[in-house]
């Protein structure tokens, strides 16, 4: 008689359930060997730089618009960039986000944006707040031709119309000029804390050289 082997059994493992994990932040300042998980247990060291590392994938809401705040809209699913934002809330020296002071590009003035709405309580918000701004009107007036520097610019087209002033200069000279070239009006000072002009919409360039960045008088 013949006994036929009956097959193995084949058993299926039971599908886990994925369970989400919260974000958790490791944020690490110079100068010291202590090792931060939240950005205000730093604020007290004043400290002007820090790197911040993320790990876990659940964001919370106030993580997500931070995120889309600071770099846009992301498909590639990569939350390291949060890192970033957490060190910069842990910067608190007194000079921490100076950089905005020469109108930061619209890139990091976004970042920074994202990094305010990620720690809303920053000791230096209101500091912040008020160079973001700044930076903003900067940048806007850089767009349509009313923060110029050196060389020669059209008017009309490189630079507009309008009274403008530049402060500490050294060795600075400035003349406007007509379609042929000739001067209208020029001006030479070796050293001045303040230099003001008035370019007129019949002059056709205006040429400076030394005088730094020329703004519109408020």
């Amino acid at each position: 008689m013949i006994t036929e082997t009956p097959p193995p059994l084949i058993t299926t493992a039971p599908e886990v359930e994925y369970t989400p994990m919260p974000i958790t932040a490791s944020i690490e300042c110079t100068g010291i060997d202590t090792e931060f998980s939240t950005p205000d247990q730093a604020w007290s060291g004043k400290y002007h730089l820090c790197e911040g590392t993320v790990s876990g994938d659940e964001l919370s809401p106030k993580e997500q618009k931070a995120l889309t705040t600071a770099y846009g809209e992301s498909d590639d699913g990569d939350i390291s960039p949060l890192g970033t934002l957490y060190s910069m809330c842990a910067q608190n020296a007194t000079d921490s986000f100076g950089y905005l002071e020469d109108a930061g590009s619209p890139e990091q003035i976004a970042e920074v944006r994202g990094a305010l709405l990620l720690c809303p309580d920053h000791p230096q918000k209101g500091r912040i707040t008020t160079l973001l701004a700044s930076a903003e009107k900067d940048n806007r007036l850089l767009a349509e031709g009313k923060i110029f520097g050196s060389g020669v610019l059209t008017i009309g087209k490189d630079v507009q119309p309008g009274t403008y002033v530049t402060t500490d200069v050294e060795n600075c000279y400035w003349e406007r000029t007509d379609r042929n070239g000739n001067p209208i009006d020029n001006y030479f000072t070796a050293g001045a804390a303040r230099v003001q002009v008035t370019i007129r919409a019949s002059d056709y360039s205006f040429n400076s050289e030394g005088c730094g960045e020329w703004k519109p008088v408020e």
